[in-house]
C-alpha cells in the first residue's frame, strides 16, 4: 500500500524558532521539540552566554539542533536574524522592561 501524498515521515527538519527558551515553559518547550528529532530550533535569549541557559546546551540533541540567539522582543531586528530561515515561531517570551515600578496601581504619567 502506498501513502497518499502527504502522508508518512518528513524527509526535510523543520526549523523553529521559540522566543524566551531560558524562561520555564520555553525551556520545556524546546525539551520537547528536541526530543522528538524533527525540527532545529532557534531558541532566543537575552544572553546566550547566562549560566541560567546552560541547561538548554546539554539537552538531548542541543548539539546538532538548538542555537541560541541574543536577541530583546522589543527591538525586532535582533529578532530577524532568529526568525530568518524558520518555519514557524513559538513566541512564549515576555518583554522584561529596564525599568521598575514602584506603584503598578497608580495611573500612568
Amino acid at each position: 500500500m502506498e501513502a497518499a501524498a502527504g502522508e508518512g515521515p518528513t524527509t526535510t527538519m523543520k526549523t523553529v524558532c521559540v522566543t524566551g527558551a531560558g524562561g520555564f515553559v520555553a525551556s520545556w518547550l524546546v525539551e520537547r521539540l528536541l526530543a522528538g528529532g524533527r525540527y532545529k530550533i532557534h531558541g532566543t535569549v537575552r544572553d546566550p552566554g547566562d549560566a541560567k541557559n546552560a541547561h538548554l546546551l546539554g539537552l538531548d540533541g542541543a548539539a546538532e539542533r538548538l542555537r541560541l540567539f541574543k536577541a530583546d522582543l522589543l527591538d525586532f531586528g535582533s529578532l530577524a536574524a532568529a526568525i530568518a530561515g524558520c518555519d514557524g515561531v513559538f513566541h512564549v517570551a515576555c518583554p522584561v522592561p529596564d525599568y521598575t515600578l514602584t506603584d503598578p496601581e497608580a495611573p500612568a504619567s
